[in-house]
């Protein structure tokens, strides 16, 4: 857990700082009167690039991952590679334009959109594409502080600078997207040449140079990747888009508004996940079950742990954080759409393990089934539920999937590997969250919606944190504690601190981000 724990620590730093800057970008920019409708398209086309992205990347970012370890032995592997693997997106971008141009119109037509609007979308979605693909493979040198920091971060400036230059009329609407593409092609241009430095080398990759049955696994598993791919961002990620083209862009950006703050409960499951996908995958290649379960147990309990804390802190500032919006009246209306979007991610973080195992073993092919099934259903569930709830029914629609497609991964993991993500510990890390988010809803209003936030999230941290760290359920969370504290200390004293990791058998001796 060496390696996992430093860079998944750097990753969630560095992404809490982009939560405090997308916070306060949604707080004082995205919520005003002359911006949301922007705002709202701006995340519109952006779900077109996540939900396209499978297709546009013919699957790179999975194949990436899952094939590293099988080129480590070949003439040239490496380098043949890397060059596959930024070759994907390229082709799949080509493949997927020709006949995206021919479902335009309908699209433009049913969401209300310029000619212009739509057309940023074809260069926005192959910079999309290379930029998140890259971000992927930066996972195999176990490095994701400096892509998030270029692919994730970066948009929190970006974006909420340009929604600035359009309220103080600065920049008009087209201005603003056009950028928007630009700040993307930077961000692919600067992460290729982060790997460059890093090391990766890329040259033209030669098919028939590499074993028959490694390219028939590839050419399977790329395939399977593109079609799962499809059906779990249409299961888990399509609410922007319906709500998108089933309402209205000043809804579409309220609702956006209430997702930008539950995704805050993303930044833990992306730090544990991206540098433990990759170690969990080579315990499946190597079916070194030990190893598997151990890692299992404990990016489960610390997920839980760590979703949990977001969870209650959300609750408890919920009604002030809308308070403190310029257009409160308005936005406001997205409230139970950020309840309901914070339970979903909920359900998310506690059993999100469960379907990067499937997907990355042997037993791969036995997701698809069910991801078409709940792709299907989540569609189904928006249609019906948006025109009857407006935004809430999006929100719900999004809660009853993630509980749905949850549980199948939970099932499918009890059957093939014998594992499950509850225990004892999640029965205690749930009345340590309820009993904390009592104590903070019991404190008086405080007289202004700031110092309510700071308060209660203040109450429920330390009540949630203090049981914890007193019971003991997550021994690594105590030693990182007791690290830090000890780190402080000699700093205060005027001592060196001493690294205790690198001591400890050097594993983390290139992880420097």
């Amino acid at each position: 857990m060496g390696v996992i724990q430093r860079q998944g620590l750097k990753y969630t730093v560095l992404n809490f700082i982009g939560l405090a800057i997308g916070t306060a970008s949604t707080l004082l920019v995205y919520s005003r009167a002359e911006v949301v409708e922007t705002y709202g398209l701006a995340q519109y086309l952006l779900s077109l690039c996540v939900l396209s992205f499978p297709l546009l990347s013919l699957s790179a970012h999975t194949v990436g991952v899952r094939f590293f370890p099988h080129f480590q032995d070949l003439p040239r592997g490496r380098e043949v590679f890397f060059g596959l693997v930024v070759l994907m997106p390229l082709t799949g971008w080509l493949l997927w334009a020709i006949p995206a141009a021919l479902w335009w119109p309908w699209l433009q037509q049913r969401a209300g959109l310029s000619g212009l609007q739509m057309g940023l979308v074809f260069p926005l979605t192959l910079f999309y594409s290379l930029s998140l693909t890259l971000t992927y493979y930066a996972s195999n040198r176990q490095r994701i502080v400096v892509p998030s920091l270029l692919f994730e971060v970066s948009l929190k400036l970006t974006l909420p600078l340009l929604m600035l230059a359009l309220w103080q009329s600065w920049l008009e609407q087209w201005a603003v997207l056009a950028l928007l593409v630009g700040h993307f092609a930077l961000v692919a241009a600067a992460l290729f040449f982060y790997l460059i430095k890093l090391g990766e080398r890329i040259a033209w990759p030669r098919w028939a140079e590499w074993p028959a049955s490694l390219r028939r696994d590839m050419l399977g598993y790329g395939v399977f990747g593109i079609t799962s791919g499809l059906a779990l961002l249409l299961a888990t990620k399509a609410d922007t888009f319906l709500v998108g083209s089933l309402t209205d862009m000043r809804r579409t950006g309220i609702y956006a508004i209430a997702l930008n703050i539950a995704v805050a409960m993303d930044i833990p499951l992306k730090g544990l996940l991206t540098v433990s996908i990759p170690i969990m995958s080579q315990h499946l290649a190597q079916d070194n079950r030990p190893a598997l379960r151990a890692l299992y147990e404990s990016v489960s309990v610390h997920l839980l742990a760590a979703g949990l804390f977001l969870f209650g802190c959300i609750v408890v500032a919920a009604d002030d954080l809308y308070r403190i919006m310029p257009n409160s009246a308005e936005v406001s209306e997205g409230k139970q759409v950020l309840l309901l979007l914070c339970a979903a991610k909920l359900v998310e973080t506690a059993m999100s393990l469960n379907g990067p195992m499937v997907y990355y073993s042997q037993y791969y092919r036995y997701s698809l089934a069910s991801l078409a099934v709940l792709a299907l259903a989540n569609v189904a569930f928006s249609l019906w539920l948006i025109p009857l709830l407006g935004i809430n029914g999006a929100a719900l629609a999004a809660l009853l999937t993630a509980v749905a497609y949850q549980a199948i991964g939970a099932i499918l993991v009890w059957l093939k590997f014998g594992l499950q993500p509850f225990s004892r510990k999640t029965l205690w890390l749930a009345l340590f969250a309820a009993a904390a988010i009592a104590f903070a809803w019991v404190l008086p209003d405080a007289g202004h919606p700031l110092a309510n936030i700071v308060a209660r999230g203040g109450v429920f941290s330390i009540v949630f944190g203090g049981a914890v760290l007193w019971s003991g359920v997550s021994p690594e969370m105590v030693q990182t504690v007791q690290h830090f504290i000890e780190k402080i200390s000699a700093v205060l004293r005027g001592q060196p601190a001493v690294d205790k990791g690198a001591q400890n058998g050097g594993d983390d001796a290139s992880s420097s981000s």
